[in-house]
C-alpha cells in the first residue's frame, strides 16, 4: 500500500528534539509541505542598567529570491513539518555563572536558552539556528577561548533555520569555511548538557543522503539538507557545524532530529540517531543575500588541522530574554 499524504506529515524533526518508492512519494511530499510565515521581527527592547537590546535583526526574503550556490540549478527548498526548537534554557541570572543546558523541563527562573554558533569570517561573522536566537533580548558567545562577548543578530531566516551573528570587535580564534560533501564521514559540534559552557562536544556522523534514490530533490540533496546519522546529537547541538574533515569544509549546520518511524521506507536508512541541517548550497544563499560582501575563507586545512580550527571557531551561543 502507498502512504497516504497524511503519512507523510508523520516525518516529524524535534529534540525530543524500500529505496524505489520514494520516487513516488516525495513529490507529493513537498507538495503538501508548506513553511511556516517568518514569525515578526524582534522588537526593540528598553535598555536597561545591565542588558542592552540588540540591533533589529534583517529578516531574510523567501528562499525562490535567494541565489544557489554555483553547479546545477537546485529546486526550491521544501520546508520540514512541525520543527521543535530544541534548546533548553539555561538556568540562573545573566550574570550568574553559565551553566550546562538542561533538558527536559523549563526551570521557573529561566533567563534564556543556548546552541551552537561557528565563525565563518576574520570580522566576528558568526553561523547558528535561527530558533537559536528567536525572541532574545541579548545574545552573547563565549568559549574557552573567548570570554562572553555581545553578538549582533543580523539576518534571520525562520523558515531555513539559518542566523547570520556578528560579534564586533572580536579575533576570531578559528574560521570554518563553508563546502560541498568530499566524503560520508562527518564530525559534529556542539555545545550539549555534558560539554559545559566552553568546551564543545565532537561527535562522528555519518552522511545518508546517498540512500535516497534519484533524483534528487530539495529534501534529499546534500546541497539542500544533510541527513546524517549521529546518534549523540541533542540538546545543544543546534546551529553546531556539520565538517568534513576530508576537505575541511563545513557540508551543513545542525537544525534537529528526525522521528525515522516514516524513514523505514528508505532502504539502508538508519532505525534511530538521523539528525538533518540545511545544506552548504543554503547556507551560501543565505549569506549571499544578507551579506553579499562577506569575505570567508576557502577550505585548506584538512585532518586533523581543520579538527583543531573547528574545536576553536565553535561557539557557545546564549539567547537571554
Amino acid at each position: 500500500m502507498w502512504p497516504q499524504k497524511a503519512d507523510l506529515l508523520g516525518l516529524a524533526i524535534g529534540f525530543g528534539l524500500g529505496g524505489a518508492v520514494l520516487v513516488r512519494f516525495l513529490p507529493d511530499l513537498e507538495a503538501v509541505l508548506r513553511p511556516a510565515p517568518p514569525p515578526a521581527q524582534l522588537a526593540q527592547s528598553s535598555p536597561g542598567p545591565v542588558l542592552a537590546a540588540p540591533p533589529v535583526a534583517r529578516q531574510i526574503a523567501p528562499p525562490a529570491q535567494v541565489a544557489a550556490l554555483p553547479g546545477p540549478a537546485l529546486p526550491g527548498p521544501a520546508a520540514l513539518p512541525r520543527v521543535v526548537s530544541p534548546d533548553r534554557p539555561p538556568d540562573g541570572t545573566a550574570r550568574a555563572p553559565l551553566r550546562a543546558v538542561i533538558e527536559p523541563s523549563v526551570p521557573q527562573r529561566s533567563t534564556g536558552k543556548a546552541g551552537t554558533g561557528f565563525f565563518i569570517a576574520a570580522d566576528g561573522s558568526l553561523l547558528t539556528a535561527a530558533h537559536v536566537v528567536t525572541d532574545c533580548r541579548r545574545t552573547e558567545i563565549l568559549s574557552r577561548l573567548l570570554k562572553p562577548t555581545a553578538a549582533d543578530i543580523l539576518a534571520r531566516d525562520p523558515n531555513q533555520d539559518i542566523a547570520l551573528l556578528r560579534a564586533r570587535h572580536v579575533r576570531p580564534p578559528g574560521i570554518l569555511p563553508l563546502g560541498r560533501p568530499a566524503s560520508r564521514q562527518m564530525v559534529v559540534f556542539g555545545y550539549p548538557a555534558s560539554a559545559g559552557p566552553i568546551i564543545p562536544s565532537e561527535t562522528s556522523a555519518t552522511l545518508e543522503n546517498d540512500k535516497f534514490p534519484q533524483p534528487l530533490t530539495a529534501l534529499t540533496d546534500p546541497r539542500d539538507l544533510v541527513w546524517i546519522e549521529a546518534e549523540a546529537v541533542t540538546h545543544g547541538y543546534s546551529g553546531g557545524p556539520i565538517l568534513d574533515p576530508d576537505n575541511g569544509a563545513v557540508v551543513g549546520i545542525v537544525k534537529g532530529t528526525v522521528d525515522t518511524g516514516r524513514l523505514k521506507l528508505v532502504r539502508g536508512m538508519p532505525a534511530s540517531g538521523v539528525a538533518v541541517g540545511p545544506g552548504a548550497g543554503r547556507l551560501a544563499s543565505f549569506l549571499h543575500q544578507a551579506a553579499p560582501d562577506l569575505d570567508m575563507a576557502a577550505p585548506s586545512d584538512t585532518g586533523d588541522t581543520v579538527l583543531d580550527d573547528a574545536r576553536r571557531a565553535t561557539v557557545h551561543v546564549i539567547c537571554w530574554y
